[in-house]
């Protein structure tokens, strides 16, 4: 039903194909007994080995075309961004053509795992560890003030905050749910005016309507020029978000293009500061 995405027609088209598929392999395609139906461990193992000698195709396929052949990236919006353009600026290749997916870290794990991704930056919580995975430098966040809000305050602190209007990035990640913890233990409401899906949504946001908001460190030059100023607030001193480069030590041994870029990748450079 899933699969079929509410079509009738072709929830019964694949209805008919699991149970060909399990008449020529002998074998039960889903565990019936549980609901929703789950994949035995036969259907896994055939759809891995299926996966496998797609992958193993494609690849005679690129290596049999002339032209670039694909590198494929998993990773935010806001990694690709901030850390994976600006490296492909200084590593492009004739033979090679850069892939950006634009995948939560979730995601890409899957993708990894998958190996449908060549390479991924997803936080460290989430890396792989039968993957390759190299650290990037700890990423802290920053305060940004609109200049007209600003003052001329030498030190914050969470009492000085409840007379700002921010910008805020909805739902309940890491960071917002740190930060409404470390204002309810400091007695404060933070005043949020707005709350965005993504990080380039947010600073829009904090641009046209002049609202103050915590934004990550390698993303403080993406604000206006003249516009915000970053003010000292050691009350997230303990906060960074850490990532990690992964990718797949055997697949990249069946390609010997890739082993110069992994290196490179896992050099271990952090994303772009200001």
């Amino acid at each position: 039903m899933r699969a079929a995405g509410g079509d009738a027609n072709r929830q019964s088209q694949f209805s008919r194909q699991v149970a060909e598929l399990e008449a020529w392999f002998g074998v039960d395609m889903l565990d019936r007994s549980s609901t929703p139906s789950r994949p035995t461990e036969a259907a896994l193992r055939i759809a891995k080995h299926v996966d496998d000698f797609r992958r193993e195709m494609d690849a005679v396929k690129d290596d049999g075309q002339a032209g670039r052949r694909p590198v494929v990236f998993g990773a935010g919006e806001r990694m690709i961004r901030s850390y994976l353009i600006p490296w492909a600026a200084r590593n492009v290749r004739d033979d090679m053509k850069f892939v950006f997916r634009n995948l939560t870290s979730s995601a890409v794990r899957a993708e990894l795992l998958a190996k449908r991704v060549d390479f991924g930056i997803l936080r460290i919580e989430d890396a792989p560890k039968e993957m390759v995975n190299v650290p990037l430098k700890p990423i802290p966040m920053s305060l940004m003030v609109p200049l007209a809000l600003a003052n001329h305050r030498r030190k914050w602190t969470w009492k000085d905050l409840q007379a700002l209007p921010f910008a805020v990035l909805e739902g309940s990640g890491r960071f917002r749910t740190f930060l409404l913890q470390m204002a309810a233990e400091s007695g404060v409401d933070l005043d949020v005016a707005m709350e965005c899906s993504t990080w380039s949504q947010m600073m829009d946001a904090m641009t046209a309507c002049n609202l103050a908001g915590f934004v990550p460190k390698d993303l403080e030059d993406r604000l206006p020029p003249g516009r915000f100023r970053a003010v000292k607030f050691s009350g997230i001193s303990s906060y960074t978000d850490d990532f990690v480069v992964s990718w797949s030590g055997t697949a990249i041994e069946k390609r010997p293009d890739l082993t110069i870029l992994a290196k490179k990748l896992g050099a271990g450079r952090p994303p772009k500061a200001s």
